[in-house]
């Protein structure tokens, strides 16, 4: 979408009390605007191809949940009626396109019943389809002021932090806005990969993503159209070919809100080079724990320049996502979304860079669960998927009780550091080596392991709760002092040791009581 809006309110003088009358003037943030994008990656034309409003809604309509098409009855523009979001001026520079919108606000009355912050509405006026494509953005900060005299507020901007796109996409941190299809018939399909490549032998993941209710798919071998193929099972909005061996293509057909929609043909190719992306799990803590969390966290590098680049993780069913960490991306999941999340960068941080996120997982869950990644990089064109190893990743159930607390009470008692500080005091010779080996006759279920050398390699059929950083068989001073932190655990003036488990953590563990 379009360049950052910047919205400057200019009070002209009351008409009356509780109305306020101001000349509303829209122009890109500093005379420095983004990239404004159709749906289908095109750029936004130089004159004319979008007109924006500023306006509210009422008090009983949600925007993200509502049905798109119920905006244009409910929407109370706050700009008179005259020129309203006629763009003035277009600016071209480049790939950046700025634009200037003027006009005088209608009055606005504090009876109003209407939600509490303002919105953008852009809706195009140069028809790319069947339907018309919308820019739908609000920010917390856009507040309605109901005073004697409200006003509106004194300045937008899409890179506010909080901007989010309701219907649409910001990238670029917000600089850059790229519009949605909104199809008034209530289906259609919003996006798909035309071309995919994968290496010899590899997978190949087919994703289609539509707007409308009641969805249902059915996928296709062949070209759009071609019913004569429809591949058994495939019935949801992604589908996996096996090992790609050689060139086919595929389209999937969409049906809901009584009607039916079919994707563009999706072209399957072998590539032999790969991606150029390599991802690696750096860690997925030390397991999961039911009704908490756990974090995900994973190095990525690439080669070359490609111009875009996603991660898309398949979690277990009923696994929500919370929050992620590391270099912001133009396109990353809700809060609350579950089983498919999908990272999207357009403009690339360097490499290479971690991605965290964080997982909540339902209660009741038990056994092992799977992680499946799918990375994909366009280049010149063409998207080049590849598959993040080990696939799956299993994560396993984590303890929920620490090593070190002998007794199981939750509690780390100065005895049971003790024991911690003894095995991190293991030596071999004259050189302390903190190593460990399984014992379970010990109260711990680990001894000392006084005849492994500083280098040696080992693994372990279990490993200690304190060993982490790497888990490599041997307690570090900094894993040592991270069980002396837990120890230390204060309540008020007492010192309990308490401390709980929580699966989003370096190792698992969080001072105090549980919630």
């Amino acid at each position: 979408m379009r360049s950052l809006l910047a919205l400057a309110f200019f009070s002209l003088g009351l008409t009356g009390v509780g109305f306020a009358q101001q000349t509303v003037i829209v122009t890109s943030s500093g005379s420095t605007g983004g990239l404004g994008l159709y749906a289908d990656g095109t750029a936004w034309p130089v004159d004319g191809g979008f007109s924006f409003d500023v306006g509210l809604l009422p008090a009983n309509f949600d925007p993200t949940t509502a049905d798109p098409a119920a905006l244009i009855p409910s929407w109370i523009s706050a700009r008179q009626p005259d020129g309203a979001g006629t763009v003035a001026t277009w600016f071209r520079d480049g790939t950046s396109t700025q634009f200037s919108i003027a006009g005088t606000s209608l009055n606005v009355r504090a009876a109003d019943l209407m939600r509490p912050q303002y919105y953008v509405w852009g809706y195009n006026s140069k028809a790319t389809s069947a339907a018309t494509e919308w820019v739908f953005l609000t920010n917390p900060a856009w507040r309605v002021v109901i005073s004697e005299d409200p006003l509106l507020p004194e300045h937008f901007d899409t890179k506010d932090p909080g901007t989010v796109a309701i219907i649409g996409q910001l990238s670029n941190g917000g600089s850059d806005l790229r519009s949605a299809r909104v199809f008034t018939s209530g289906l259609s399909i919003i996006n798909h990969v035309a071309t995919l490549a994968v290496a010899p032998g590899q997978p190949a993941t087919l994703t289609v993503t539509a707007r409308g209710t009641g969805l249902s798919y059915q996928w296709y071998a062949g070209a759009k159209g071609d019913v004569a193929q429809p591949i058994v099972g495939a019935t949801g909005s992604s589908y996996t070919v096996g090992a790609v061996t050689a060139t086919a293509r595929f389209w999937v057909r969409v049906t809901g809100s009584g009607q039916t929609a079919d994707s563009e043909t999706i072209t399957v190719a072998v590539n032999g080079n790969d991606s150029g992306v390599v991802v690696t799990y750096d860690s997925v803590n030390l397991g999961y724990i039911s009704g908490h969390r756990v974090r995900v966290r994973q190095q990525v590098s690439y080669t070359g320049t490609p111009s875009r680049l996603s991660l898309s993780a398949l979690v277990p069913a009923g696994w929500s996502y919370l929050a992620s960490e590391g270099p912001a991306a133009q396109s990353s999941p809700a809060v609350g979304n579950t089983e498919l999340l999908e990272w999207t960068w357009t403009t690339l941080p360097p490499s290479p860079f971690t991605l965290g996120y964080i997982l909540v997982v339902p209660a009741g869950v038990s056994g092992d669960r799977t992680v499946t990644t799918l990375t994909a990089a366009v280049r010149d064109g063409a998207t080049l998927q590849g598959l993040v190893l080990p696939d799956p990743l299993v994560v396993k159930a984590a303890a929920r009780l620490h090593s070190a607390d002998a007794d199981r009470n939750n509690r780390i008692d100065l005895f049971e550091l003790t024991r911690i500080i003894e095995i991190y005091n293991t030596r071999s010779g004259t050189q302390r080596t903190g190593a460990y080996r399984v014992d379970a006759s010990t109260e711990d279920g680990f001894a000392p392991d006084r005849a492994r050398t500083a280098t040696d390699v080992v693994t372990l059929a279990s490993y200690h709760s304190a060993d982490v950083t790497p888990r490599d068989g041997r307690l570090s001073l900094v894993e040592l002092t991270r069980v002396i932190e837990l120890y230390n655990f204060r309540s008020g003036s007492v010192r309990t040791g308490a401390y709980y488990a929580r699966g989003d953590t370096e190792d698992g563990f969080v001072t105090g009581v549980a919630p």
